[in-house]
């Protein structure tokens, strides 16, 4: 069974649509332009915010340095732990020389490495001048790094759950390192730049 409208002459369809269209403007108008009554309206119901587990920040394992090895080394590489420290206060750099006055931390280090999922390059303070500019080098194609003076071997690195040290500069080595912790998502959560 068919539903028939009846048939409308031009001018009724045409005052039709006009008279339609204005009802929709002038409610249109109503919602825009009506005062907030601060009444005690509950806000509507949101969704909750979902964890997403991120991606991965390398895809690829390098097994060559992107400024070359420098130098073969040994090298080792086992499980390690770090505490979250109470307080600390972000880098503004990623790669710093054996003396300044701004040289990190240990627990600023510790917390990049912790809650920022960073890793943390050391080399021995006295470490010849050319071993640092090839670290120098190093530090500036990577990002999440931080090269900085301490520890008694030439060149170590640490995360939140391991440790590479190892008896030479070998950038190689460093490099692998590195790219096997930005293989895995890391979970970071936004805040404040220090502690205090």
């Amino acid at each position: 069974m068919k539903l028939r409208l009846p048939e409308l002459s031009r001018r009724a369809t045409i005052a039709l649509t006009v008279g339609l269209t204005t009802a929709s403007i002038a409610l249109l108008a109503v919602a825009t332009f009506a005062p907030d009554d601060g009444g005690d309206r509950a806000p509507a119901p949101q969704a909750p915010a979902r964890e997403v587990t991120p991606a991965p920040l390398v895809t690829k394992i390098r097994t060559h340095s992107p400024v070359g090895r420098f130098e073969r080394a040994r090298c080792r590489v086992r499980r390690h732990r770090v505490d979250a420290p109470k307080a600390w206060f972000h880098p503004a750099r990623n790669f710093y020389p054996p003396r300044g006055d701004d040289v990190p931390t240990r627990a600023d280090l510790d917390h990049l490495a912790v809650r920022d999922g960073a890793v943390i390059v050391t080399y021995r303070p006295r470490l010849r001048r050319a071993a640092r500019d090839a670290l120098k080098r190093w530090a500036a194609t990577g990002i999440g790094v931080v090269v900085a003076p301490g520890g008694s071997s030439p060149l170590g690195a640490y995360t939140a759950d391991r440790r590479l040290t190892c008896d030479g500069t070998d950038l190689d080595q460093l490099t692998r390192f590195t790219d096997r912790h930005f293989s895995k998502p890391i979970a970071h959560r936004p805040h404040p730049n220090s502690s205090k």
